[in-house]
């Protein structure tokens, strides 16, 4: 089945009850963009600190049962100072399988009481496939409301009860989830954890214990974390070791031993991060600024390689546009909009400006560092696709990604985009990789791709259209499986629509499936000499 799920909050921290945070979860990435203070951790935090709620998520409904967030003291805090009473929570999740009107949803909201701090059920709502919709309101009146049944979970119903087993088991991802805030300092004496991440001497310790001690996953995880380090910046080799005094970490980079605070905050966050999230293979890892210490260069494959860890996806605050543009499936603007109070939407600026891009993706410093050239692709998720693809064979760091937009711009509208990188970059170090979208071997090219191409063949840019449907359909039978874990998926015929399959996964999913295929699966396809060739 395919769910998305859905976390509404009102009246919480800097959110009123008018203007609630809502937090989408799902395959892929979610972005919260917006500036210093405007809400973007508190909406990310929620779910560190409600962890104990979701913890026991369905057992408190029908029932007035108390409640102790996580982090502070005072639940009084996690409400908005327009309301100091109380806050709402509400998890929804829609099952995607049928095309619309027939999505099957269901949602639990509940108050929480800051005075007595008490959960309280305030409604439950179900639509099934056939559209039947269900509500309940206001407080029950009787205990037991939910029944549980071995793994089933149920609200009685007149006519049957509703199933909320997928909705505790998103609940219970939430709770398993990690929050990953913005200070990743590693070296401060006498730390322990901050909020999901050990920092500190504490750091240090686990990594000893992890590393020296005799758990096989552990050690095995540390090894990974070292030899992704070690391949996002360039190194050799990689070996992280606690020192004597268990204060820091001992660092040997190519043979060349440093302590961890010569080594920059970027490389000391790379560690921090990276090692807690391989350790705990969360559901969803939230995270705000992944681009801290950082160079532009680096921010995309630090992001792919953490949303790798994360068994369903990852959500991020961040003050960089272009990395939200660049990776993530669903995007909300966080502004303030009066005094203790902001408000959250989805990212409206559909307004395509390829020059504001490239200065946002920082292209002319990457220039001065060894960048060769702009790669322009569909999609977000063909960024990270080629982006897993480039680092295989060393030219990650030799190419801008950027994406058109989906099939917005794969038409002779570009013509006007197209002049305006002219202007900036040389069109012969501008290569583009489209998708042919073919039915069969001998299927001519739609009109709009026709006309993109011969736009682009005008300012001369060079543009490679698949020869096979789309990227998906270059996956190998042990990528796929490895990647989504499971034998069910197979791979796709050469024209073969995504959704055909008999059992098919999120688009998504792709750069995920990229990162578990070894070059040598694609490389004597002309997917994978295009790539040879930049």
């Amino acid at each position: 089945m395919s769910t998305q799920g859905k976390l509404t909050l009102r009246n919480y921290r800097c959110f009123d009850w008018e203007n609630p945070a809502v937090l989408e979860f799902g395959n892929g990435f979610t972005a919260f963009v917006g500036p210093n203070n405007s809400g973007k951790s508190a909406a990310l935090r929620s779910v560190y600190e409600l962890r104990n709620l979701f913890g026991n998520f369905i057992g408190l409904v029908g029932q007035n049962a108390g409640f102790q967030p996580q982090g502070t003291t005072d639940v009084a805090e996690l409400s908005n100072d327009s309301d100091p009473t109380k806050f709402q929570c509400e998890i929804e999740i829609t099952e995607y399988e049928r095309p619309q009107p027939n999505h099957a949803s269901i949602a639990i909201a509940v108050t929480l009481e800051c005075r007595n701090q008490l959960v309280t059920i305030i409604k439950i709502k179900a639509i099934s496939h056939t559209g039947e919709f269900v509500q309940y309101d206001g407080p029950p009146t009787q205990q037991g409301i939910v029944s549980i049944n071995a793994t089933r979970v149920g609200w009685p119903y007149p006519n049957g009860p509703i199933d909320l087993t997928d909705l505790n088991n998103f609940a219970g991802e939430l709770y398993r989830s990690k929050y990953f805030p913005a200070f990743r300092n590693a070296i401060n004496e006498g730390a322990s954890n901050y909020y999901d991440l050990p920092v500190g001497t504490a750091l240090v310790a686990t990594w000893d214990q992890w590393k020296a001690g005799s758990l096989r996953s552990q050690k095995i995880a540390i090894s990974r974390v070292e030899d992704e380090i070690a391949a996002l910046l360039g190194f050799k080799s990689l070996q992280i070791n606690a020192d004597q005094s268990g204060k820091t970490l001992d660092i040997n980079i190519d043979g060349r031993p440093q302590k961890l605070y010569e080594v920059g905050a970027g490389v000391a966050q790379l560690i921090i991060v990276l090692a807690a999230a391989l350790v705990h293979k969360p559901p969803y890892i939230l995270i705000d600024e992944p681009e801290l210490s950082l160079h532009p260069a680096l921010q995309l494959s630090f992001l792919a390689t953490l949303g790798s860890y994360a068994t369903k996806g990852l959500l991020y605050s961040t003050h960089s546009i272009s990395l939200a543009r660049s990776t993530a499936q669903r995007i909300y603007a966080v502004k303030k909009i009066k005094n203790g109070s902001s408000k959250m939407h989805p990212f409206g600026d559909n307004v395509i400006n390829f020059g504001s891009w490239l200065g946002e993706l920082s292209y002319s410093s990457r220039v001065d560092l060894g960048c060769e050239g702009l790669l322009l692709v569909e999609g977000p998720t063909d960024v990270l696709f080629f982006q897993e693809f480039l680092r295989k064979i060393q030219k990650d760091h030799k190419y801008v990604l950027m994406q058109l937009g989906g099939s917005s711009l794969i038409n002779a509208g570009v013509a006007q985009h197209l002049s305006e990188l002219h202007r900036i970059i040389d069109p012969s170090k501008i290569r583009v990789f489209i998708d042919s979208e073919k039915e069969s071997v001998d299927a001519p090219l739609a009109a709009d791709r026709v006309a993109f191409v011969n736009e682009c063949n005008k300012i001369g840019i060079k543009v490679q259209v698949s020869e096979r449907r789309a990227t998906e359909n270059y996956f190998e039978r042990n990528g796929i499986q490895k990647a989504l874990m499971s034998t069910e998926y197979k791979p796709l015929e050469h024209y073969q629509k995504l959704k055909d399959a008999p059992k098919h996964w999120h688009k998504s999913n792709n750069w995920r499936i990229a990162r578990e295929t070894e070059f040598k699966d694609i490389e004597k396809t002309d997917l994978g000499q295009f790539l040879l060739s930049l």
